[in-house]
């Protein structure tokens, strides 16, 4: 199971989805890709508002003070959402008070 844990401005991801084979794997690819067109969308944007580490087990996201940056790290928790709610069984995600 993916397990996202996210605060007002950081998150933090593990796991594998576990849906299918490796390769065919729709939620870990729709994971990685809300990930990296965020990613890349708040780099395009401001390189010094974010925080990003991924060493393969784990993926790190730290928004700094940057409004915009915030809007799509907001899209993005949105978004792995909707997904959670789709596959239940694959990804959870939690909020960290």
């Amino acid at each position: 199971m993916i397990k996202v844990v996210y605060s007002s401005n950081s998150l933090k991801v593990t796991g594998h989805a576990n849906f299918d084979d490796y390769g065919k794997d729709i939620v870990c690819a729709s994971v990685s890709s809300l990930i990296t067109c965020t990613v890349n969308g708040i780099y395009s944007l401001n390189k010094n508002s974010i925080l990003y580490k991924d060493d393969s087990n784990m993926i790190e996201i730290k928004i700094l003070d940057d409004e915009n940056a915030l809007k799509l790290f907001n899209n993005l928790i949105l978004m792995l959402k909707d997904l959670a709610k789709d596959y239940p069984r694959n990804i959870k995600i939690e909020s960290e008070k």
